[in-house]
């Protein structure tokens, strides 16, 4: 089975010149550009390491680079950059290749000998907060509900209402926090009422948010964790 690589990068020029890298050694490179998308992917697929481009992870904020905390706790990792005159792509590695020599392509075959592994997200924080649940971005004819837990880039929201389907963008209105501007968000699963004995609602990802909500949410998770 070939090895297979995450590779996370947003500049089109700069994720053509990795992949012909990773390529080389004949890995198949799965390329995603932002870290939410890292830590989506690698909760679904095995990989043998994930590869973050600098310049991505220099502008994501705290709140982007907690999404992908569990992931890089699980798998080999490593930071790359390109040099300005020539070309050339250095590897910061993140975790112990002490007995490995210290070139990117002793690296990538380090990584390639790992087994593939799935990241199991556990960083999933039991958060109770009220919310508004809207199908409009004017928060138009907003349901009252509660936010039950956050996990990486999204919740889970407490709803009986069994219309709603998958893949539909709704905004969201977390009541506590400072900034109400709302969160443009999509269902990505939903859990029935009456199907279970577990609380029926929606399973949210958050799309897109202010830097001011990112910041509150990662506050309010890690009180939630100290506890």
């Amino acid at each position: 089975m070939q090895p297979q690589i995450l590779l996370a990068v947003e500049d089109e020029e700069r994720r053509l010149v990795y992949e012909a890298f990773v390529k080389k050694e004949r890995v198949i490179c799965h390329s995603v550009s932002s870290l939410r998308d890292v830590a989506n992917q690698a909760a679904r697929q095995p990989y043998n390491a994930i590869f973050l481009d600098m310049p991505l992870i220099v502008k994501a904020s705290r709140y982007e680079k907690s999404l992908v905390e569990d992931a890089l706790h699980t798998l080999p990792n490593a930071r790359l950059n390109i040099t300005g005159k020539t070309g050339k792509i250095r590897m910061l590695v993140s975790w112990d290749t002490r007995a490995g020599a210290g070139t990117a392509e002793d690296h990538l075959r380090y990584c390639c000998e790992q087994p593939p592994r799935i990241a199991v997200i556990r960083n999933r924080v039991p958060l109770n907060l009220n919310a508004l649940l809207s199908r409009s971005p004017d928060m138009a004819d907003a349901e009252r509900t509660a936010c039950i837990d956050f996990s990486p880039g999204g919740c889970f929201l407490f709803c009986v209402n069994d219309e709603i389907p998958l893949e539909l963008t709704v905004w969201i209105r977390l009541v506590a926090l400072n900034d109400q501007t709302p969160i443009e968000s999509t269902v990505c699963w939903k859990r029935e009422w009456g199907l279970t004995n577990e609380i029926p609602g929606v399973g949210i990802r958050f799309d897109r948010m202010t830097q001011q909500q990112q910041s509150e949410i990662l506050a309010l998770k890690r009180g939630k964790q100290k506890k």
